[in-house]
Formats: C-alpha cells, structure tokens, sequence
C-alpha cells in the first residue's frame, strides 16, 4: 500500500497567495533527479544578513511532513487556506495542535525530488471555516496558513534523518509522519535561506 496520499483534482489557475512568502509554482510530478555516486550536498550556510524565523527556534513548536500526488492539490491549498489529511492523521494532528504552541506541515509532492514550503495549521481538523471543499471530500478540511512557498530538493536534505521513524531520511517521509524539531526546524530553515537568497530585500523571518 502507498505510504503517501492520493487527493485528485484538476487543474486551476495559478493562484494569488497573499499569505504565502516566497510563491513558487508547485512542481507536479516532475521527474526525480537522477541517482549516482557524488558527494554528499552540504546545506546552504546562513548568508550575510539573514534572521532566523522565531517560529523554528520555539522548542513548543511541532512539525509534520504532507505528501501529496498532485501538485494541483498544493495550489488548491494555497489558494483557499486549507488542507485534509487521511483519517489515521487526524488524531496525531489534534492532539499536536491541542498542545504544541504551533504546528508546522512541510509540504511535498510525490515524484517531485523536493519539499515544496511550509504551513502552520490553523485549525482543528473537522473544524475548517472555507464554506467549499476543494478536495471533494476526501477527509475533513482543516484551516492552514502559507508561510513558505519555495522549492528545496531532497538531495539537499539526504543527511538529515528522522529518529522518529526509524532515523530515515526526511525526504522518504510517509504522509503525516512527524519530525523531530531539531529535524524539521531544519528543513525549514533551508527553505528559509532560499528563499533570502532569491530576494533579500522582500524576505521576512515568520513569526
């Protein structure tokens, strides 16, 4: 059985997101980069001028790896502010959001060879204010904020593994698994840097 989602939908137009820092088109499945023999990638180093966003230095916060096989799926999220997860991550995500003082959903799109930004939930699942399913009733929708748009490649990732999967690599996370916060900080912060690098003057630590 796949260990990853399968929400369906067609194709929408490229959405306006006016909570979203750092838009990037979300990739869908792209091909994966090809595997050989290379060094290890080293990630980016914080630049000159660069602030860490307060939210991954919070030791309360909590962090969540979403799967999903479309990308049409991370526009649809993007563009109504919200998300719906399968039923066994319900429970996990209610009782991270009941406790933790943020939860953050990093995003991939299966086949994609990247994360695709980061989001912080804004509600309990089942208890989403967006009057429309945009995902036609695959679970119950819960409200989620864009705080991240920006493609990071899995490849520069690879020497982060998770001790709360059996120290995997992050990038062969099952939809819904957890990360540890030093781990999940982490491949926020290298989004984080990109997104500097690529416009210095616009960027803004979150909060």
């Amino acid at each position: 059985q796949d260990r990853r989602s399968d929400l369906g939908s067609p194709t929408v137009a490229e959405p306006r997101p006016s909570s979203a820092v750092g838009w990037r088109w979300p990739r869908a499945h792209s091909p994966s980069p090809p595997r050989h023999a290379a060094m290890p990638h080293i990630p980016l180093a914080e630049p000159p001028g660069f602030k860490r966003s307060p939210i991954l230095d919070d030791a309360r916060t909590r962090y969540f790896v979403i799967t999903s096989s479309q990308g049409e799926n991370v526009v649809k999220s993007v563009q109504h502010n919200v998300w719906a997860t399968q039923r066994k991550n319900e429970q996990p995500f209610t009782d991270a959001f009941r406790t933790a003082s943020t939860v953050v959903l990093i995003f991939a799109v299966n086949k994609s060879g990247a994360f695709q930004g980061y989001a912080r939930m804004r509600s309990f699942p089942g208890q989403s204010t967006c009057r429309s399913d945009p995902f036609r009733g695959f679970g119950r929708l819960f409200d989620i904020e864009w705080l991240r748009l920006q493609d990071l490649p899995l490849a520069e990732v690879q020497s982060l593994r998770n001790p709360l999967d059996d120290n995997r690599q992050v990038g062969t996370s099952r939809d819904g698994q957890e990360l540890a916060r030093s781990v999940g900080a982490e491949v926020c912060r290298q989004i984080d840097i990109r997104v500097f690098r690529e416009d210095p003057e616009g960027y803004e630590p979150i909060t």
